[in-house]
Parts: structure tokens; C-alpha cells; sequence
């Protein structure tokens, strides 16, 4: 496997969730093939608007969303809590 992730349409979005790409097939334009694919399955279910959420110190992925034209709305941050 190259690389996957998973879309799920909800009312008129497709969320993309878990875009991975082996990293030893990066930068040869998988992971944007498989979002686009995955794009054009959401339009031909009824998706007319797509997100997705990445780590702010995930440079790959933030280039390559911004090469397919995705931009930020907002911050969302992590909080994690110690010693259940």
C-alpha cells in the first residue's frame, strides 16, 4: 500500500480524514491523486464542499493542501490530560 485515507460525506461535505502516504512514496503525487479521487467520489454522491484537519508541524501535508487549494479557517489544538 502507497497511500490511503478515508472520506466521508455528511450532508453536503466530504471530510478527509487520515490522508497517509508511505514515506517512501512521498513527493511522486500520490497523496494528491488520492485526494482528488477522493474528491470526485464526494461530488458524485452529493459533496459540494470538502475539509480536513492537519497538525500545524505537518509541513508536507500543509504544502500539499495548499497546492490542492485548501486554506485555513481556524486553529484547533490537542489537550491532553496525564494520569487517567
Amino acid at each position: 500500500m502507497i497511500a490511503c485515507g478515508l472520506g466521508v460525506i455528511e450532508r453536503e461535505y466530504i471530510g478527509l480524514y487520515d490522508i497517509v502516504t508511505d514515506i517512501n512514496f512521498r513527493n511522486r503525487g500520490f497523496g494528491e491523486q488520492l485526494i482528488l479521487n477522493l474528491l470526485k467520489w464526494g461530488k458524485e454522491n452529493g459533496a459540494k464542499n470538502s475539509y480536513l484537519a492537519v497538525l500545524l508541524n505537518n509541513d508536507s501535508a500543509l504544502r500539499l493542501y495548499s497546492k490542492i487549494g485548501y486554506s485555513e479557517i481556524y486553529k484547533y489544538w490537542y489537550r491532553v490530560k496525564e494520569n487517567v
